[in-house]
């Protein structure tokens, strides 16, 4: 691929005019369960630029959840504006994706159909960029897959490089050779009478897509794949989503080869063509071939066929080095393709052979599940709304425990690592790289797996569970597969790789002989000097006085005066976190703001308590007012929400604990409020709401209402 793709059949011409008239375009949302993404999908489809009269959006929803609401809402809003959304849900199920594009199709009225999956935000030009591509015998135009979070963790860049290989290098090689390629699934637009003479969507294999794609290049037409044209997607932040994720693409691939090989096959095509469509469609074969290999490494050196001196060690060497360098070339090569900066993402090449050798178990059982009669289940990637790297999947429904499968990696690293013990005891070394890869590759998967699932909160709807008791069950797993195949080291290592996937604040400083007074000099720092070198201006330039403001830090939750619309009762976080996004212009400034608080929290140490005003100042009657109007919502709230399981009191008096230093980094209530979310809706921890429920409860706390006239009574601030 990389000589194809240096060779370049064309050299890249300039997009042809829009077509005049503009066709009507239908632009499909196929989705199931995801709460939260559908709102950000359905907002970027009808932000498009495109005539509203001759735009359709289809939200083909087949949620069992309450994602149904949150698309309903979405989809309101668009036709608010005028747009043509509506919003299709299906009794059953049929066909998975394929089934839902297919009732979609019936229904629609455009000539040329685009298909974005929830975990996209396709960019406003998307359209007005793809569709002058469309010339005559063109099926379909796909668009190079972005990342929204590519630098969340080691796991997801890993991932990304992985997908730029594919479309930076092998789509556009296959594309400008006149080869086989396909459609992605998503980020593209097809013609709709191309999809109709191919035979429509089709449900019998999990890779909907492929099929399509090979079943519509059979029949003669065409597909346009234009790299310069890119939409970003959410990659899976969880090990077990990536390989539920590439199961399926494994089973797919395999199914549509059993399919149309022989078709392909058949045509009247250069027997390259069909060479490369061999390959293409059989990729992940390779895997369970890897996985034969391993697996016969030792019996074969014990019944003798490997002694010193045969041919199998050079074959050994031969093997490991075309299955580690060719991509590794290739992936090199990509990042080179794409441009400045390419050495910064390549040096994680290693991390995404490591991560690719550890799924191939999984990989590997799909490939021979293909071989059923029945296409599977179509198993949905895990999507959490995450676009950076300080945003979390944890406390978020949808994701999987998948205990035995990290322990059967496990006890597969721990097989690899003891057949290399052997044949390093017997003198053989030239396996030794292969086995070692693979017993890193399972151990690290595993190991990260059963580390990621005591994480996850899944909890059926209407049915909460206990996050400790399934923590305490993974840890039962974990500590009896180490002692029973000695591999501490090995969940060490995987240990230490899921640190880097769950967002934890850079206050989480266990190295430190104190870690709250680490996370207080954080806080102070921050505090006293701006991280952002244009502008100097820190929060002690203007207050430098320590009781003033520890005075102010005391007097919390109060109005505070913010730029228009309106001023709003808040919490010191959330003043701490508007100051920081603000004056130092952070986006994401909740980790940073909780590190103000918490040095804000011990410069007042040992100071009254007075929510509303600080010592010495004027008492503001409309202020006032407003915060017993804030008092007065959040009672209300409390009653609503939480008043069933917390007793206001006891809730009071615990928040009196807050901020603090938990394992994860600093806790606060506001970051409580919007984790800890039952059958009501999720608050945001900067929102209003909270403001209100946390002034209701520093009321209750102090034994008066806020926005009484006179001070409250003095409490000492507690760390």
């Amino acid at each position: 691929m990389i000589a194809l793709h240096r060779r370049r059949g064309a050299a890249p011409r300039p997009a042809p005019p829009p077509p005049d008239p503009l066709p009507v375009v239908t632009v499909q949302l196929p989705m199931f369960n995801e709460r939260y993404v559908a709102a950000r999908l359905i907002a970027a489809a009808g932000a498009l630029d495109y005539p509203r009269d001759r735009l359709e959006i289809q939200v083909l929803d087949d949620s069992t959840d309450d994602t149904a609401d949150a698309v309903a809402a979405a989809v309101a809003r668009l036709r608010a504006r005028g747009v043509d959304a509506v919003h299709l849900r299906r009794d059953v199920r049929r066909g998975y994706k394929a089934g839902a594009l297919a009732e979609g199709l019936a229904a629609c009225r455009g000539e040329l159909v685009a298909v974005f999956d929830a975990d996209f935000v396709p960019p406003p030009d998307f359209l007005r960029r793809t569709l002058p591509h469309f010339g005559p015998g063109v099926a379909a135009v796909q668009a190079r897959w972005g990342h929204l979070n590519r630098d969340h963790s080691t796991l997801t860049a890993a991932q990304a490089l992985g997908m730029d290989a594919h479309f930076a290098v092998e789509q556009p090689a296959r594309a400008w050779h006149g080869l086989f390629l396909n459609f992605n699934g998503t980020a593209g637009v097809w013609r709709r009478a191309a999809i109709e003479d191919a035979g429509g969507w089709q449900p019998d294999t999990l890779t909907e897509d492929l099929d399509l794609s090979y079943r519509a290049q059979l029949r003669g037409w065409r597909i346009v794949y234009r790299p310069e044209i890119v939409c970003p997607a959410e990659l899976p932040v969880l090990v077990t989503g990536f390989k539920s994720q590439q199961r399926r693409w494994a089973r797919g691939s395999i199914q549509t080869a059993r399919k149309l090989l022989p078709a392909v096959l058949r045509a009247d095509l250069p027997a390259w063509m069909k060479y490369q469509a061999c390959v293409h469609l059989t990729y992940y074969a390779i895997h369970p071939l890897m996985i034969l290999g391993l697996a016969l490494v030792l019996p074969v050196h014990l019944l003798g066929g490997a002694a010193p001196g045969s041919a199998a060690p050079g074959v050994a060497a031969l093997v490991l080095a075309t299955a580690t360098l060719g991509p590794a070339t290739m992936l090199v090569y990509a990042q080179r393709v794409l441009g400045p900066g390419w050495w910064r993402r390549a040096w994680r090449i290693p991390a995404l052979m490591v991560l690719g050798v550890g799924i191939s178990l999984g990989t590997s059982a799909a490939v021979v599940g293909a071989f059923r009669r029945r296409p599977g289940d179509f198993v949905r990637t895990p999507k959490f709304g995450i676009d950076a790297a300080t945003r979390s999947w944890r406390d978020k429904v949808y994701g999987d425990r998948a205990m035995a499968g990290g322990a059967v990696e496990i006890a597969a690293g721990a097989a690899c690592a003891v057949a290399g013990g052997l044949l390093w005891r017997d003198g053989l070394v030239a396996p030794l790289p292969f086995l070692a890869l693979y017993a890193l590759g399972f151990l690290t998967v595993g190991g990260l797996t059963i580390v990621q699932s005591m994480g996850v909160r899944r909890r059926p709807e209407g049915a909460p569970r206990s996050a400790w008791l399934a923590a305490r069950r993974g840890r039962r797993v974990a500590a009896g597969l180490a002692a029973g195949v000695a591999v501490a080291g090995g969940l060490l290592c995987a240990g230490r790789a899921a640190g880097g996937s769950g967002g934890a604040p850079a206050a989480h400083v266990g190295r430190t002989a104190d870690p709250w007074e680490a996370l207080v000099a954080e806080g102070e720092r921050l505090w006293s000097r701006s991280p952002d070198p244009a502008n100097p201006v820190a929060c002690a330039t203007c207050h430098h006085d320590p009781v003033a403001v520890s005075a102010w830090a005391a007097s919390f939750p109060k109005v505070r005066p913010l730029p228009p619309p309106e001023a709003r009762v808040m919490t010191l976080l959330q003043a701490s976190a508007e100051a920081v996004g603000r004056h130092y212009r952070d986006p994401r400034p909740r980790d940073a703001a909780a590190a103000v608080a918490a040095y804000l929290a011990a410069v007042g140490a040992g100071r009254c308590v007075t929510p509303g005003r600080a010592e010495g100042q004027p008492v503001l009657e409309h202020r006032m007012a407003a915060l017993a109007a804030s008092v007065a919502r959040g009672e209300r709230r409390h009653a609503r929400r939480c008043a069933r399981c917390h007793d206001a009191d006891a809730a009071a008096a615990a928040i009196a604990d807050l901020p603090r230093l938990v394992r994860s980094g600093a806790a606060a209530a506001e970051i409580f409020l919007e984790t800890h979310h039952p059958a009501s809706p999720r608050l945001r921890w900067d929102g209003a709401e909270v403001a209100d429920l946390l002034a209701y409860l520093a009321g209750r706390r102090t034994g008066r209402a806020l926005g009484a006239a006179g001070a409250p009574p003095c409490r000492e601030a507690r760390r």
